[in-house]
């Protein structure tokens, strides 16, 4: 049915049912999640406790989203239980919300899946449109949830039209780091990976600074000659495949810290990318090779390589 929130259904069910509307929630959140609340804690018995809060919730694509308040029903605790601890191993516990649409029936309800025991325990899988609010790792003999640990992350819902800000940050700490001496040989690294929950414009970086030196004997920087110098590409790797256009190069000259800097505005789909940079240098004159230092070097502190991927919002 096409309609519009606030419109009431007249005599002839004509107006905003509740699937029109869950589908108009649907269009304003990027991802479903946790937007206040339903933290989870241990207790004495064999229940996990669960503060009241709200959660964007789903059953399906085409069932859309559902705001889903859970005040505890003055019992703020999950409906079921889990058994003890197991005698050798821990396990990982899953608490989540689910907001029914329908069958078996139209409410809230916080439940916890018990994972299996083992040496290296994974986290179970939940009902059909349940959302995880806390992961508890409860260990082997454990005879209440009190014992149980937080393990791993939790989702919180995103607004469409929000900005993510940082995505993912990869920094090269190392002190002092000597390039390939040889042009064109490009080394490919820094993989960094990106969960993107709706198709958006994203923004990489690439800070860097270089400078063109011989290398010592003992790994020390000797000068080149006041004539020679050096470029520095870098280019940006999405998915394994060069990003068009994307290649910045920067003069390399005698005696100077130089800073490389790389930046590309592009849309994504929506799902999992990783992003990675290929660099090195581009061509040269004299012996001389890359080099790049991450921390204080003689009084001064340098950023070694950084790689940012900046989320900047849906794309339209």
């Amino acid at each position: 049915m096409s309609t519009a929130l606030g419109v009431a259904p007249d005599s002839n069910g004509q107006g905003c049912d509740a699937l029109t509307h869950r589908r108009v929630i649907a269009g304003q959140w990027a991802s479903t999640g946790v937007l206040s609340g339903l933290s989870v804690s241990g207790r004495q018995d064999l229940r996990y406790g669960v503060s009241p809060g709200l959660a964007v919730c789903s059953m399906g694509e085409t069932d859309g989203m559902s705001i889903a308040w859970w005040d505890g029903g003055g019992s703020p605790f999950t409906e079921n239980a889990v058994d003890a601890g197991d005698s050798a191993y821990p396990r990982i516990d899953a608490v989540y919300i689910v907001s029914y649409t329908g069958q078996p029936d139209n409410r809230v309800h916080v439940k916890v899946q018990q994972g299996t025991p083992s040496a290296a325990p994974q986290p179970p899988q939940v009902e059909a449109g349940g959302l995880v609010v806390g992961y508890r790792r409860l260990p082997a003999g454990a005879m209440s949830t009190a014992s149980a640990m937080a393990w791993g992350d939790v989702d919180y819902a995103i607004s469409y039209e929000a900005n993510l800000g940082l995505l993912e940050e990869y920094v090269d700490r190392r002190t002092n780091v000597w390039g390939d001496p040889r042009p064109r040989q490009w080394s490919i690294e820094y993989p960094v990976t990106v969960y993107l929950p709706t198709d958006r414009v994203v923004e990489l970086t690439y800070d860097a600074d270089v400078a063109y030196a011989i290398r010592g004997d003992q790994g020390q920087m000797l000068p080149v000659g006041d004539n020679d110098w050096a470029s520095w590409a870098v280019t940006f790797i999405l998915d394994d495949q060069d990003i068009p256009g994307s290649t910045r190069e920067t003069l390399l000259m005698h005696g100077v810290w130089t800073h490389a800097h790389d930046s590309v505005i592009m849309t994504m789909r929506q799902g999992t990318h990783t992003i990675k940079v290929k660099q090195g240098l581009a061509s040269k004159q004299g012996n001389g090779q890359s080099y790049m230092h991450y921390g204080e070097n003689d009084g001064l502190t340098y950023p070694g390589r950084t790689v940012q991927v900046w989320d900047r919002g849906p794309a339209r």
